[in-house]
C-alpha cells in the first residue's frame, strides 16, 4: 500500500514533514532508519509502533510514502497498513496540505 503525493517540489515535502517531527509539532510520529540508514515513519502510539511504517521515496514530481515494515516480522494486516495509512493521510492533509496538489492511495 502505498500514498503518492503529487508535487511541484517533493524533496521540499519530505524535508517539512521531517522538520515538524524532529520538532516535535508532529507528537503522534517519530522517524525511525532501517538498517540502510533510510528515513521511516513510524506512528508511535503503542498499538501501531514500528508494526507498519511509510518509507518515502522522493521523485521528479511527487513523493510516494510505501508501507514498510521489520524483516524480522511478518507483513502486517491490511487492515492495520490501512489505519496506517489513513492517519498518515490525515497528517498530510492537516499539516502539509500547501506542498502538493493531490494524493493519490493504492493497495499496490
Amino acid at each position: 500500500m502505498k500514498i503518492k503525493a503529487n508535487s511541484k517540489n517533493p524533496q521540499k515535502l519530505v524535508n517539512a514533514i521531517n522538520k515538524a517531527i524532529k520538532d516535535d509539532n508532529l507528537k503522534t510520529w517519530r522517524i525511525v532508519h532501517n538498517d540502510k540508514k533510510e528515513v521511516l515513519y513510524s506512528h508511535i502510539p503503542e498499538q501501531w509502533d514500528e508494526k507498519s511504517m511509510l518509507k518515502p521515496f522522493v521523485y521528479d514530481d511527487y513523493v510516494s510514502f510505501v508501507v514498510k515494515w521489520w524483516k524480522k516480522n511478518e507483513e502486517p494486516a491490511e487492515e492495520i497498513q490501512g489505519y496506517i495509512l489513513g492517519r498518515f493521510v490525515e497528517v498530510l492533509m492537516v499539516h502539509f496540505k500547501d506542498y502538493f496538489n493531490f494524493l493519490e492511495i493504492s493497495k499496490d
